[in-house]
């Protein structure tokens, strides 16, 4: 049995109709897969994406939590290879500085020799305080001030030595002496520094 369709009024078998339609709801069925399989590869995709950035990012967090950690260590090696260096430089400055000073206000070589007297505590009946020949006058103005410093009864010498660098000097007691030299205090600072910096 036929049916017509069209306004030509054309008969069509009903067996090419029912394959037409059955055609028509596999091109549908097809195309709603099509459809979905295209959203779930979207959906792949999307995901394939989001999970590449959070790897892109850990991966790069990862290197650039290296490159911190190299860079500190680096400025750590960098900082303990400078340290001899600059303790040397601190030193010169300190020299420099009490040069500068004692030529400011010579008084200051007179306190020098006054804080090595009050360190070394001196006994006994002599005090020997041997200067540089340049600090000699000074410390010789200051006379008064440095025997009040010293023992009572002790008699205070002040010799001019060559020997004694300048800005520091050697005190000699009964008991012994100590050494106020500046380059010797110096080499104390600069051990007691170093010590420091290996501990």
């Amino acid at each position: 049995m036929g049916r017509i369709v069209g306004a030509q009024g054309r008969v069509v078998a009903k067996a090419t109709l029912d394959a037409q339609a059955e055609a028509a709801a596999l091109v549908a069925a097809a195309r709603g897969e099509a459809d979905a399989i295209g959203a779930q590869a979207r959906a792949a995709v999307d995901e394939a994406v989001r999970v590449g950035r959070e790897q892109g990012r850990a991966e790069a967090a990862a290197a650039l939590a290296g490159l911190v950690a190299d860079a500190r260590a680096q400025a750590a090696r960098a900082q303990e290879a400078a340290k001899p260096v600059a303790i040397t430089l601190a030193l010169k400055m300190a020299e420099q500085i009490v040069g500068r000073a004692v030529a400011l206000a010579p008084e200051v070589m007179a306190e020098i020799v006054g804080a090595a007297l009050d360190a070394c505590r001196p006994r006994g009946d002599f005090v020997r305080v041997r200067v540089h020949p340049d600090d000699a006058a000074t410390v010789t103005a200051h006379r008064d001030a440095l025997a009040r410093r010293a023992p009572a009864g002790a008699a205070l010498e002040i010799i001019a030595d060559a020997a004694i660098s300048r800005h520091g000097c050697v005190i000699e007691t009964a008991l012994g002496r100590v050494d106020a030299r500046l380059e010797t205090q110096l080499a104390a600072l600069e051990r007691a520094l170093l010590e420091e910096t290996h501990a």
